[in-house]
């Protein structure tokens, strides 16, 4: 009897059982690229929920509620997907626009100015109406958010190239001492 061949998610292709990997989902996954695939995609969707799980926290507490509404989710995961437009119609994309760690930055930088516009726009208000004023400003800063994020990173680089620096002068400098006292020990004016 023939072998069953089975489909690799990532792929759409038939292989055989021996050639690929089963993972906890109960699928199977080619060996080469089919499960590297899997378990990047898997740990950027790990990441994605932990960074939403804090957007969210922070949201609900900003506001001072119990759930955010239906409404303000959808808004800030359409904001998360973000949009392409293509023959003129808006198309939903996947993991196009600022990621869940960028709006909390975002929102973070712009706190004060939401809490002052809860207070004295809004009259202490937390219905949608007001959540959604809150990501409207929160949306206003996220270049600012983005731009130092930027900055952090480059600092981050920066301080990794002086590093690496720092160690290649302490270690040609280690060097040319050995080499100033090889010199010296045949230096013939040492003993006049």
């Amino acid at each position: 009897m023939a072998e069953r061949l089975l489909k690799c998610p990532v792929c759409e292709q038939y292989g055989h059982k021996d050639k690929m990997i089963r993972e906890e989902d109960k699928r199977y996954y080619h060996v080469e690229y089919c499960h590297d695939r899997y378990l990047r995609d898997k740990e950027a969707t790990r990441i994605e929920n932990q960074q939403w799980d804090e957007l969210y926290q922070y949201i609900i507490k900003l506001h001072d509620i119990i759930v955010l509404p239906k409404g303000n989710i959808t808004r800030l995961k359409d904001l998360r997907a973000g949009f392409d437009t293509k023959s003129g119609k808006r198309e939903r994309r996947w993991r196009n626009g600022p990621d869940f760690g960028l709006m909390l930055e975002a929102y973070k930088l712009a706190e004060d100015s939401i809490k002052w516009c809860i207070v004295n726009k809004l009259d202490g208000s937390n219905d949608t109406r007001a959540i959604n004023y809150g990501i409207s400003i929160m949306i206003d800063k996220l270049n600012e958010a983005f731009a130092g994020r930027k900055s952090k990173q480059q600092q981050k680089e920066q301080f990794e190239k002086t590093k690496v620096t720092d160690q290649d002068k302490t270690i040609s400098s280690n060097i040319n001492k050995n080499k100033n006292n090889k010199i010296d020990e045949m230096d013939i004016s040492a003993f006049l």
